[in-house]
């Protein structure tokens, strides 16, 4: 018995172990049978306590990882920087910056640029950053006050960015004047930084520290991993970026959840302990099984097909195959008329997808490649297409 929920099965294949709670739900997930957790890579750090954190793949040919990299134990001299994983095992310096500065939780907006959360004392702010590791501040206060320190961060198909500031590795502790008031979830839009920020959800208290955060594929629902309190809660999110709800989705059996993601299916991955917990979707939300693993921080789904989790996991960062793929940012598709032709558009670049037509929609469609490389303009693939009476249904598939 553990946490109040009952394993019935460990299972081992080649170097990954599991523990199994739902055999069906499991096996669509993972092959027992075959997989194996690699290492693809095992860091060190001379002195102070080595914390490997969000991972983030870079889709490409071949694509590629990025996680970051610091001192865990002094907030003045963190040793921080990011990492750039080449599979299956090349790791080099990707961004060294400044002293006191460190990276945490990463991700990509709808056009593919990398956006994470800057910690320690010279940090506190949310920064895009480019392939030419020019770094660009996108949000730095709320209603004029500092941040403790931003640690997760992803982003709404909207453009609207969301993050969390649990208040970790910066040396500045709630309350302290000119900080936020509290540990909060915040969101804002990139194109007015500062000016749009938003606290979402308040914690007032030391003891609930949000971490953790991901949206549902359908973007319905937004999972926030409550470190403090070893729980993960769900809220509705509605169109217009309200929030609603708050109650506990899951608690965690061992350890406090950090990193959490979802596969295309809904179920939600969490970080915590020494493995990754998977679960239903909410409302269901009963415990899958775990993969266990050494310390866990953090999780992605990356490679080609979306169908490998890459795990940081202290020293190590490890990957594992799956049968389902991540769920990603959704891409919305527009429409604008122009004649006797019409426009279909969407953020470019938009790596791996391709544009599919259909005249119908449900289990009988069928769904053809539209012919034709878009043109970019204005941050957006564009395709101009002939208009008919018919009706046209449109998608874009990850190839």
């Amino acid at each position: 018995m553990l946490g109040g929920l009952v394993f019935f099965a460990v299972q081992i294949a080649g170097a990954a172990q599991f523990q199994i709670s739902d055999g069906a739900e499991f096996n669509k997930i993972i092959d027992t049978n075959t997989a194996v957790l690699t290492t693809n890579a095992t860091l060190s750090l001379s002195g102070g306590s080595l914390q490997l954190e969000g991972p983030t793949w870079i889709p490409g040919s071949p694509g590629y990882l990025i996680f970051s990299y610091f001192n865990n134990s002094n907030p003045g001299d963190l040793n921080g920087r990011l990492k750039k994983l080449v599979l299956p095992s090349t790791v080099t310096d990707f961004l060294v910056p400044s002293a006191g500065t460190a990276y945490n939780g990463s991700t990509l907006d709808v056009q593919e640029r990398f956006i994470s959360c800057q910690s320690g004392i010279n940090g506190l702010r949310v920064a895009m950053i480019t392939n030419n590791n020019v770094v660009t501040t996108l949000v730095s206060t709320c209603g004029g006050l500092k941040f403790y320190s931003p640690n997760d961060v992803v982003v709404k198909s909207d453009g609207t960015i969301w993050f969390t500031d649990p208040g970790f590795n910066s040396g500045v502790n709630y309350p302290t004047s000119g900080y936020a008031n509290g540990h909060n979830v915040y969101q804002f839009n990139p194109t007015n930084g500062n000016t749009t920020c938003t606290a979402v959800i308040t914690f007032a208290s030391n003891n609930a520290r949000p971490n953790g955060l991901c949206f549902s594929p359908d973007e319905s629902l937004l999972y926030l991993a409550d470190w403090g309190n070893s729980r993960i809660l769900v809220y509705s999110v509605s169109s217009s970026n309200t929030l609603s709800g708050g109650s506990v989705f899951a608690n965690i059996p061992n350890g406090n959840p950090d990193g959490i993601r979802c596969d295309t299916d809904g179920r939600v991955y969490s970080s915590s302990g020494n493995g990754i917990y998977v679960y239903m979707p909410y409302p269901d939300s009963h415990l899958i099984g775990r993969i266990v693993t050494p310390s866990v921080a953090n999780l992605c789904f990356g490679g080609a097909d979306r169908r490998t989790l890459f795990i940081t996991a202290q020293p190590y960062v490890l990957s594992i195959p799956l049968k389902v793929p991540g769920a990603n940012s959704i891409r919305k598709l527009t429409t604008q008329g122009n004649g006797n032709n019409f426009t279909v558009s969407w953020p470019a670049p938009s790596t791996g997808f391709k544009l599919q037509a259909s005249d119908t929609l449900g289990a009988q469609a069928s769904w053809t490649d539209v012919a034709g490389p878009p043109q970019v303009t204005n941050g957006l693939n564009q395709l101009n297409l002939p208009a008919t009476n018919a009706a046209t249904f449109f998608r874009l598939r990850l190839n």
